[in-house]
């Protein structure tokens, strides 16, 4: 719903300029709180006059925080933006803090407009001690690419890269609304039909850093991811995160990368992204091979607030192809998508035909046939032909970003955190 009371606010800010301008010189003072119960731990951050938590659920909790390190993974993309530099009032780890100016330059080239680096210091810089335990947490959202990374870990069939799970995360506060308590529960349900076959517990960690801290989801989500793993920093010394996409195609710059995801990790505390090696049609095989885990995957974002899978948003429809590509006809879905779903799919952005495309390719690969394919190349063709309305819609949207006072506001317009 629009909220037309912010109006005249928005056509005034359309007529300044787009410009980044640095305010004050003064750095940014970033602590932390813990607080402790039996069955709960909340973390609470305080930056740019934001209070940001991280409240774990788990059975087993983590242990007290040696850094805070999680603090600066979750407010760098905030100091960047504001180019003011970052001073932590309290234990970071040497490791981090380095790995942190080779972040800060790779996004300073892909996006100089919009992140500058800045410098942040500590009042006290250690080094916690370095395991080679191996002992993993897994995010999990429990889609498709999650439950990939921890099934192939839990099979073992990574070779020396494998890490036993220790847990997996589930975040509420992403795709998911806090206070939709049924979407979460619908959700953990879900997570539990997979993870309870393998074992494997599963953390939830709460946190409003999307809604108040987090500007610009696409590029800064992998940052809440891992200020969300850190939270265990101590029962873990590895954060396995699976991969978007895989080294096929890189959509460059975007928030989960091989190329930055290792920036977020320190010596004692490592990021590994999984799946690279694989398509998604090749993750949905493996699921079929492996398990008969497939039907209770969740990957509905555009209406997650339900908990469940749509069936019909763009990322459902084309999960349900992955499945189609691999010869496995889709499940788990409040409604399997027809020939007109497929060849009308909707498309935020050219990129999306790049998962299309792969779909077509696995399943000639396969020598798979079907309706379904016919409708798919349908649905490519569309998604060509406004092409030029996707990108002008793509340049308006970061253009809009620039201008945070602008963003902001449109963002009230439309009632939308993303």
């Amino acid at each position: 719903m629009i909220d037309f009371k912010v109006l005249p606010s928005l056509i005034s800010d359309l007529k300044k300029p787009v410009r980044f301008e640095l305010k004050t010189t003064e750095p940014l003072l970033l602590s932390v709180t813990e607080e402790r119960s039996e069955s709960s731990v909340t973390r609470t951050m305080h930056l740019n006059g934001e209070a940001i938590f991280f409240k774990i659920l788990s059975e087993e909790l983590p242990p007290p925080l040696q850094t805070w390190d999680f603090a600066v993974i979750a407010g760098i993309f905030t100091a960047m933006r504001l180019g003011r530099d970052l001073h932590v009032c309290g234990p970071v780890s040497k490791s981090l803090l380095s790995n942190m100016e080779d972040f800060q330059e790779t996004w300073n080239i892909w996006l100089p407009e919009l992140y500058h680096i800045i410098h942040v210091s500590a009042d006290e810089e250690i080094e916690p001690e370095v395991t080679t335990n191996k002992r993993g947490v897994f995010a999990f959202s429990g889609g498709l690419d999650s439950t990939f990374s921890i099934l192939r870990h839990h099979t073992k069939t990574v070779g020396r890269r494998v890490v036993e799970p220790a847990t997996a995360v589930l975040i509420n506060g992403f795709d998911l609304d806090l206070e939709n308590t049924k979407s979460m529960e619908i959700a953990s349900a879900s997570a539990h039909k997979i993870l309870d076959q393998m074992g494997i517990p599963l953390a939830v960690v709460e946190t409003n850093w999307k809604t108040d801290l987090c500007y610009n989801w696409s590029m800064e989500h992998m940052a809440g991811i891992a200020a969300g793993l850190a939270q265990f920093q101590g029962m873990a010394d590895v954060a396995v995160v699976g991969s978007d996409e895989g080294l096929d195609h890189l959509d460059i710059p975007w928030g989960c990368n091989p190329v930055t995801n290792p920036k977020l990790s320190s010596d004692s505390f490592r990021i590994l992204t999984e799946g690279l090696g694989f398509t998604r049609s090749q993750r949905a095989a493996f699921l079929i091979e492996h398990s008969n885990l497939a039907p209770h995957i969740r990957v509905c974002w555009e209406n997650a607030h339900t908990g469940a899978n749509c069936g019909i948003c763009e990322k459902c429809i084309r999960t349900q192809l992955n499945f189609r590509a691999v010869g496995a006809e889709p499940e788990g879905y409040k409604q399997i998508a027809n020939f007109w779903r497929i060849a009308t799919i909707p498309s935020k952005n050219l990129g999306d035909n790049v998962f299309l495309i792969e779909t077509q390719q696995e399943a000639s690969k396969r020598n798979i046939r079907g309706w379904w394919r016919l409708a798919c190349y349908i649905g490519i063709t569309k998604n060509f032909l406004f092409s030029p309305y996707l990108m002008l819609i793509n340049k308006l949207k970061y253009t809009i970003r620039k201008n945070e006072t602008l963003y902001k506001n449109i963002r009230k317009l439309v009632n939308k955190n993303a």
